[in-house]
């Protein structure tokens, strides 16, 4: 697609998978489904539309010796002073890429997502660019598979595109994580989709969104363009984060914006929130119990395994996680994986607990 470039975010710590993921090599560099990190997953699932020149991965400047291994040394990255969630990154990346191609559009991945049907993916995007030529601001949707209270929901307006079941709309409104019944409510009328955090727009739509509701940091986004190039990059890359406020891309803009669509995709998606999405994605045995690496399962069931060396044995247990990495081992209730960043915290106050993290 001409002018079409890919934003891979990566930042994150993904806590929600330690012990294998950890502060030096969190979720996004790391090995869940197969021989290749998400990241590299994500890079490769772009490329029949998006050659590798034309994606750029925007993380911490810490991760810059994984990314280029992963990567390769011709990667382009793009590095924050600090972490400040969405919103900053994206107005980022769309000033570099202003800077390159005034004329470009941007799609925007998280680098951490599992989508396993490629080409249902791309047809989602090719949607996307239709609408973007029409100066829509486009979030893709998931069709909803349960009534899941750990994700966002994005309320479906009026049928603006259809092939199939691939389908185009108008935005309502973005519903934040609902409770039990709320999610049931959402799933029944047929009119919410997951929100995906994936997005695709002109770079200059997403910049005058920016300018209209964030004028403050698209004010000093504006300073930060001259310098583009020059000795004063990093000094100016610096002031621009030094009063940005930490916020999502969807309550800076997405939520307050009237030019937004969304794509409802029909292809499989998986954000890999937390050790359960191993138990998604890989076959289970006889009692349901799911591994990676060697299990021996003995008057067990339902357990999720994953192991970096020797073996685990189960005897008589139900429902639990079941994590060896490196130096570390957590075993866990299904239902208390959503206390697990309290649990870091209390291995941090330990006398030096935080080299365990």
């Amino acid at each position: 697609m001409v002018n079409l470039y890919v934003v891979v975010l990566c930042g994150g710590r993904g806590e929600r998978f330690w012990p294998k993921s950890r502060r030096a090599l969190p979720k996004q560099f790391i090995t869940l489904f197969g021989r290749r990190s998400l990241t590299q997953e994500t890079s490769r699932r772009v490329l029949p539309i998006c050659p590798a020149e034309r994606q750029l991965f925007v993380a911490p400047a810490e991760f810059e010796p994984v990314l280029r291994s992963q990567l390769g040394a011709s990667a382009r990255l793009v590095f924050e002073p600090m972490g400040r969630n969405t919103a900053p990154a994206i107005g980022l990346a769309a000033q570099y890429l202003r800077h390159e191609d005034p004329d470009a559009s941007m799609l925007v991945l998280p680098a951490d997502h599992l989508i396993e049907d490629r080409a249902a993916f791309l047809r989602a995007v090719q949607m996307g660019m239709e609408l973007v030529r029409k100066g829509s601001l486009v979030t893709f949707g998931i069709r909803p598979e349960r009534p899941d209270t750990g994700y966002g929901y994005v309320q479906l307006g009026s049928r603006i595109l259809g092939k199939g079941r691939l389908t185009a709309h108008r935005v309502m409104g973005f519903r934040e994580k609902p409770g039990p019944a709320m999610a049931r409510s959402y799933l029944a009328t047929g009119k919410y989709v997951w929100n995906s955090g994936m997005f695709i727009w002109r770079v200059d739509a997403i910049l005058a969104a920016f300018r209209e509701f964030m004028p403050g940091f698209y004010a000093e986004l504006e300073r930060f363009r001259g310098a583009i190039g020059t000795p004063r990059e990093r000094k100016a890359l610096a002031r621009l984060y030094r009063g940005v406020p930490s916020i999502s891309i969807d309550y800076a803009v997405m939520e307050k914006a009237g030019n937004v669509a969304c794509v409802r995709g029909s292809f499989d998606w998986d954000d890999v929130g937390s050790w359960l999405a191993l138990g998604r994605h890989n076959k289970p045995d006889r009692a349901g119990n799911v591994a990676n690496g060697l299990l021996v399962a003995r008057g067990s069931s339902g357990c999720v395994v994953d192991s970096d060396h020797g073996i685990v044995a189960a005897l008589g247990v139900k429902d639990l996680v079941i994590v060896r990495a490196g130096d570390a081992v957590v075993v866990a209730q299904k239902k208390s994986l959503g206390d697990i960043k309290q649990l870091l915290a209390d291995i941090a106050a330990l006398p030096k607990g935080k080299r365990f993290l």
